[in-house]
């Protein structure tokens, strides 16, 4: 019983989690033994978590996995995982990915998928796709492919490079199709929204509405809301539908009046409605850029700046925001690199890391190609790169965390 209030809570089953909590505590023994009393304080936490009390819940879920006792084999997730998701559902990626990076041991199956995730929602597209590959490697459930299809199309997505959307959206889609919304990962199915804006309208609408109706189910808790909100923003973006955003952004402020920590997001989409309608404020575009960057998302923050760049008429404030942009990136450990590659240099290697092609990185950095091809020469040149394949791991070396 208390594994099925666990699973409940996790589909966004509030009402059973509840009632299922209800009987399993109403049958524990006295003494109750130590594992089953953890296994129902974690079904607890997600039904906090549910309510909308994510950082207590967070805390709780990581303090039932530091118990001394043995993980149960049959529980729909563990709890140190758990409380990650928990934790990046409230909005906090960058913490998130702190705390699954600082797990003791090496990731396997749906651990693997959350820090590809997370390594991607942060800007660490290398990284995420290390991590991706290496869960392909084993097993998963059906409900964890889902998170790597949500890692696959979003990577996709950070190239620009239509084609390989198109391609990769038709790889997953089955999955999609097959898999309940557990409304802990509504990111991640948001995620699937904006690429299916892009591809499919019939399968942006059955995502959206899948999404919708879990919210629904589970009573519409505010953070849940708020993620429903923001995705229908990004779509806005994709489809440069102003009224949309508008829309996203009106209902973000309102829910930010209330919960402070939404105020990023809130800004944000205020920004960009007002760039998709033509009206572009530097200061606030920058503003807003970084909030979104404090809390994570580094390439939400960095796509605000060049959206308004490329809307504005100002060649001063094109310069700024691009600029703007650019420092956006996630941060690299750049001890070895500071005195070998200029900051240009850092930026395109960095992009090719990403998996960008000339083309595209030329685009991204609003360089020629060919100027991008001599970078990438000197590139090759100064890390002793013999081919592409030795000039990225020579850069992964330099540039990742």
């Amino acid at each position: 019983v208390g594994r099925a209030a666990m699973a409940a809570a996790l589909t966004g089953d509030v009402a059973t989690a509840v009632n299922d909590l209800a009987d399993a505590r109403d049958q524990l023994p006295d003494p109750a033994p130590r594992g089953l009393t953890v296994l129902l304080g974690g079904a607890g936490a997600v039904v906090e978590a549910m309510g909308g009390a994510l950082d207590r819940a967070s805390r709780h879920l990581a303090g039932l996995a530091a118990a001394s006792v043995a993980p149960d084999p049959m529980a729909a997730e563990r709890l140190d995982e758990l409380a990650v998701t928990v934790t990046a559902a409230g909005g906090d990626v960058d913490t998130a990915r702190a705390l699954l990076h600082a797990l003791p041991g090496r990731p396997i199956g749906r651990g693997l998928l959350l820090r590809a995730w997370l390594d991607m929602r942060t800007g660490h597209l290398a990284a995420a796709r290390d991590a991706l590959a290496a869960a392909a490697r084993t097993p998963v459930l059906r409900r964890d492919a889902l998170l790597g299809a949500a890692v696959s199309v979003g990577l996709a997505r950070r190239t620009g490079d239509t084609a390989a959307i198109a391609a990769t959206w038709a790889r997953v889609a089955p999955v999609v199709a097959g898999t309940d919304v557990e409304l802990l990962l509504l990111d991640a199915w948001g995620e699937l929204s904006v690429v299916a804006e892009q591809v499919s309208p019939t399968d942006r609408d059955l995502v959206v509405d899948a999404m919708r109706s879990a919210l629904h189910r589970a009573g519409s808790p505010w953070w849940g809301v708020a993620a429903d909100r923001w995705w229908q923003l990004e779509r806005a973006v994709v489809a440069d539908d102003a009224a949309a955003a508008t829309e996203a952004a009106t209902e973000l402020t309102a829910l930010a009046a209330e919960h402070p920590r939404l105020r990023g997001r809130a800004d944000a989409a205020t920004a960009w409605a007002a760039v998709l309608d033509g009206l572009v404020c530097p200061a606030a575009v920058d503003d807003a850029a970084a909030r979104l960057a404090d809390s994570g998302l580094r390439a939400e923050a960095a796509a605000l700046c060049r959206g308004a760049a490329q809307r504005t008429t100002d060649p001063a404030a094109t310069r700024r925001l691009l600029g703007a942009g650019r420092g956006l990136r996630p941060a690299t450990g750049g001890s070895r690199t500071s005195g070998l590659l200029s900051g240009r240099e850092r930026e395109v290697g960095a992009l090719v890391l990403d998996g960008l092609t000339q083309k595209e990185i030329g685009a991204r950095l609003y360089i020629s190609p060919k100027t991008v091809e001599q970078h990438v020469a000197r590139l090759r040149q100064k890390l002793a790169a013999s081919n592409r394949a030795a000039l990225v791991a020579a850069l992964r070396t330099h540039l990742e965390k």
